[in-house]
């Protein structure tokens, strides 16, 4: 793999769609994974069995019937699972799902990007297919859409979030992954096409304005708990069941190269094979790792939501 820095984001598309692993992309699946396996035997025997809801007050680690049933999953997860990736970009998330058991298949907007993805023979049988998500609706037929640094390239992210919803089935589950924190917002944002970055309480807003049939209060500010979670009186339609940020090194990184040196981030480390760079990729993954193991910090540049269906 050249080891020449991205220049934008559709050259960071190609760069990796013939990569099996990439220090970013890999580190958020194996970390949305560890979620979602936290809360999969709920999700999925719901999507199976509607009418039968697990409370959503009890956490599944303390729960020891779930743990056997969650470690199962994780071992052996059914083949009719499915799990949709609208904006599949490279194909990483695709590769790395399918690889756990998921039956998966995507949505991306670049033919350029699907081209390249149907190249890897990994993907030879994924259904991907073009389309534009904000002229796009489901029927309500997969267990999991996950949508990674998606929204934030679309002006209408409320309808993106809309659509999005209407391909999960009844007690399946919505993954959302956008740029954390709006005062980060800069240079490499705009050149990368963000509309904008997401603090968590705006997201959140953005999601129950998207799935809820009851309209958000006058001035569009929500009366909500704290760490926000849609409850039963205000939308009978979904409930947040995580919401956390991720990456922690690299906000504290993003931040002294965009705000404090005004330079742009070197992506040489991420591709280059050089012994300085391949040191600081396996200290970096290990630092991702532990991350993953601690299942979240309350700091980070990427803001990760869950949504149930119910």
């Amino acid at each position: 793999m050249s080891s020449c820095a991205d220049q934008d984001l559709n050259s960071q598309q190609e760069h990796l769609s013939s990569a099996s692993y990439d220090l970013r992309i890999t580190n958020l699946a194996r970390f949305i994974n560890k979620k979602i396996t936290n809360y999969e035997p709920v999700i999925l025997s719901n999507a199976k069995n509607p009418e039968k809801y697990m409370d959503p007050s009890v956490s599944p680690q303390d729960d020891n019937a779930l743990q056997e049933k969650q470690t199962k999953r994780s071992t052996a997860r059914d083949v009719d699972t499915t799990f949709l990736d609208v904006g599949a970009g490279n194909g990483l998330f695709l590769k790395f799902f399918k690889a756990k058991g998921f039956k998966v298949a995507g949505y991306e907007l670049e033919q350029k990007n699907i081209d390249n993805m149907k190249k890897d023979p990994v993907l030879k049988s994924v259904s991907i297919a073009q389309a534009d998500i904000t002229n796009l609706r489901g029927s309500e037929n997969f267990d999991m859409v996950m949508a990674s640094d998606v929204i934030e390239h679309i002006k209408d992210d409320v309808l993106a979030i809309k659509n999005l919803w209407s391909f999960v089935k009844p007690g399946g589950l919505m993954i959302i992954t956008v740029p954390a924190h709006s005062y980060l917002y800069g240079k490499r944002d705009e050149k990368w096409g963000h509309h904008r970055r997401y603090d968590q309480k705006v997201l959140l807003e953005r999601i129950e304005e998207a799935i809820n049939t009851t309209p958000p209060s006058k001035g569009g500010e929500l009366l909500k708990q704290k760490n926000l979670l849609l409850t039963k009186e205000e939308s009978p339609k979904g409930e947040v069941v995580f919401v956390t940020f991720w990456n922690f090194v690299g906000f504290f990184v993003y931040g002294l190269f965009e705000k404090v040196l005004h330079k742009p981030i070197n992506e040489n480390m991420r591709y280059s094979n050089s012994l300085v760079n391949r040191t600081m990729r396996n200290i970096l993954d290990k630092i991702l790792r532990l991350e993953e193991m601690i299942g979240g910090l309350p700091l980070g540049l990427t803001l990760i939501v869950g949504v149930r269906k119910k």
